[in-house]
Parts: structure tokens; C-alpha cells; sequence
């Protein structure tokens, strides 16, 4: 009987293991899966027509076209060569009808640009053509060219925007475009406000009294690392390190509803929108600004003006002149002051301010 029972305790024990192992498995699956999926094909003369009539569309999350001449003519010569044309993502709203490319956008726009006569093609015999030198038989069959692309169905926004960020791992987004990728984030919306304000202060160039920043730099979102680290600058008084992987943490924070709290957040962004309307008067009025300075030179600079509170002051010429005079002693290169920068820069960042301040009250 005893032997009997023993057993029966094994047996027992045997289907809670086989029974706990099949709860395990089952767990690989989340509660809360993407929608439906599959691979298909649609010939180039199709996606031209609904990107002409506006029915296939970059949603807004996503960066612009960012593909060099390069990589057009890389692409357009698979096309020429007659290489399999792949990996799109597209996804539908079956209630609008809409179409959005959640991924390859730029090989899609590059031939869009090419039948638009936007890009010319270099072909093999080293001649550059646009797609309105070919005959119709060439048309017709570039026309005809299928692409086989992921088609999904109507995949949330969160979804979209999260599966446009996990793939872009491959192709490492910067910073900024990362942050604009999540337009619902509050950082973003307030950054996106910022920017509105001060378009003219991120587009000009220096001499106009602008940052200078370059149009690429603009094109993939630089101007969002930088007011994001300025955010996070004013909120926290931090020097700003590394301004893309500071804006990218300020805007990790901002996901949380209650981090910071509303009132930190209202006081933060007036005290940003000062400083930066004080920085647009002193790139105006100092020399040295005008002849153009790194981005991380403008941000030590601004840091100094915020936690100094010069930007609270009514701002004269003797306080133009002395940012001038500040500026020249450290930015020179035969000076000692830019050396013991890039020294403090490596371990004691507080004490550059600490320079700053002493150069700027001599």
C-alpha cells in the first residue's frame, strides 16, 4: 500500500511538472499581440499612382528622406539590373482606406523621385538619364516592376510607431529623429512648440544670427537634441553632456505623466523660451558668434548665460562686449584657457563655469 501511495505521489507530481510546463510555454505569446501580416506585391506604376494621389503617405513620426546620391543610384541600379525590389512595410487603415509606409521610405521616394524627374540615373554606360528620356517600352516595364512588400492592417499608432523604432535599430536613428519619432511624447510636443518660436534662430546661419546649423543637421533633427538638452539643462542645472543621449534621457523622463510634475514642467519650458530669446540678442550683437562656433561651444555658452542668470538682465553693449572678450579667450586655441577646457572637460565639467564666470567678471 505504502509502495502504492509513493508511486501515486510521483504520478502526481509528474502532471504538475508537465502541467506547469505547458502554462510556461503557452506564456511566449503576449496577451496583446500585433495585428495580421503578410508579404505581397504591388507593380511601381501602382505605388507611383497612390503616392501622386496622396493615398500612400510617410506618417509624421517618421524622419524625411534622408538617402544620399549614392545610395539613389544604388538602389535605382537594382532596378536596372532587374535585383528583387523588397523589404517595404506598409500598413492600412481599412476604415479610411489610407496607406502608410512604416518602413522603406526612402527606397519607395527615391524611384518616386526618379519617374518625377526629381534624381537622374547614371546607367552603365556612364550616361545621366531622367525617367522622361526613356522610351515607352522602358516606361512601361519599370511600371510594370513588382515590389514585394509587408502589408499590416490596421496596427494602432503606438503600434506603429513602436515596430518603427525597433526595426530602425539596424539603421541607427540619431537622437533627435528618435524623439520626433514619438510625437505624442509630451518633450516632443513642447520641443516641436520651441521650434516654431525660434525657427529663424536654428535655420539662419551665423552670420545672420543664427546657430549655423547645417540643413542635414536640421533634415534629421539636430535642433531636437539641442533644445531637449536645453530643456533638461534649465530643469535640472546640469552642464549638458553629450546633448543627444541627455535629450533622449529628458525625453524618457517626460513619459511619465508625473515626472516632472505639470508646474516643473510649465516653469522649465518659460525659463527655456527666456534664455533662448536673450541667446537670439547676443548672437546678434557679438562678433565672435557671428563668425560661427561648434553646437557644443552655443550650449556651454547657454549654460553659462542660464545659470549666471544673465539672460534675467536687460542686455547692453557692455555686457555683448565682455561675452565677446569671454568668448576669444577660450575659444583661441594658442590660449591656456581652451586647453584647460578640454582638461576640465574630462572630469570637473562644473569648473568651466567656474571659468567662464571669472573670464566674463575680469
Amino acid at each position: 500500500m505504502k509502495l502504492m501511495n509513493l508511486n501515486k505521489k510521483k504520478f502526481d507530481l509528474s502532471l504538475i511538472r508537465f502541467n506547469y510546463s505547458i502554462i510556461k510555454m503557452s506564456a511566449f505569446f503576449s496577451s496583446d499581440p500585433y495585428g495580421t501580416s503578410e508579404v505581397t506585391k504591388m507593380s511601381i506604376g501602382e505605388c507611383f499612382n497612390l503616392l501622386t494621389d496622396g493615398e500612400l503617405m510617410t506618417p509624421d513620426y517618421q524622419r524625411g528622406y534622408v538617402w544620399s546620391k549614392s545610395q539613389q543610384q544604388a538602389y535605382l541600379e537594382s532596378l536596372a539590373r532587374g535585383i528583387p525590389l523588397f523589404g517595404q512595410v506598409i500598413n492600412i487603415d481599412t476604415d479610411t482606406g489610407a496607406q502608410y509606409i512604416m518602413d522603406g521610405q526612402n527606397r519607395i521616394k527615391t524611384i518616386f523621385k526618379f519617374m518625377n524627374d526629381e534624381i537622374s540615373f547614371i546607367n552603365e554606360d556612364d550616361e545621366s538619364i531622367k525617367y522622361s528620356d526613356l522610351s515607352d517600352s522602358d516606361k512601361r516595364k519599370i511600371k510594370n516592376t513588382k515590389i514585394s512588400y509587408t502589408e499590416t492592417r490596421d496596427w494602432s499608432r503606438e503600434q506603429c510607431q513602436e515596430f518603427f523604432m525597433i526595426i530602425q535599430e539596424g539603421v541607427k536613428l540619431k537622437d533627435g529623429e528618435l524623439i520626433h519619432a514619438k510625437p505624442d511624447n509630451p518633450l516632443t510636443r513642447e520641443i516641436a512648440h520651441i521650434y516654431s518660436y525660434f525657427e529663424s534662430l536654428f535655420n539662419d546661419k551665423a552670420r545672420d544670427g543664427g546657430l549655423g546649423l547645417t540643413p542635414g543637421m536640421i533634415h534629421r533633427f539636430g535642433h531636437y537634441e539641442i533644445i531637449g538638452t536645453i530643456i533638461h539643462m534649465v530643469r535640472t542645472s546640469e552642464y549638458p553632456i553629450r546633448p543627444g543621449k541627455t535629450a533622449l534621457k529628458e525625453f524618457k523622463i517626460w513619459a511619465d505623466p508625473n515626472l516632472p510634475t505639470p508646474s516643473q514642467r510649465d516653469i522649465c519650458i518659460t525659463e527655456t523660451k527666456e534664455c533662448l530669446n536673450k541667446y537670439s540678442q547676443i548672437l546678434l550683437n557679438v562678433p565672435r558668434l557671428r563668425t560661427g562656433v561648434k553646437k557644443e561651444e552655443h550650449l556651454r555658452l547657454l549654460y553659462f548665460i542660464h545659470k549666471s542668470r544673465i539672460y534675467r538682465e536687460e542686455l547692453t553693449d557692455e555686457i555683448y562686449s565682455k561675452i565677446d572678450i569671454l568668448l576669444n579667450r577660450v575659444l583661441n586655441k594658442d590660449n591656456p584657457e581652451h586647453n584647460q577646457i578640454i582638461v576640465l572637460g574630462t572630469g570637473n565639467v562644473e569648473g568651466i563655469y567656474e571659468l567662464y564666470l571669472a573670464i566674463y567678471n575680469q
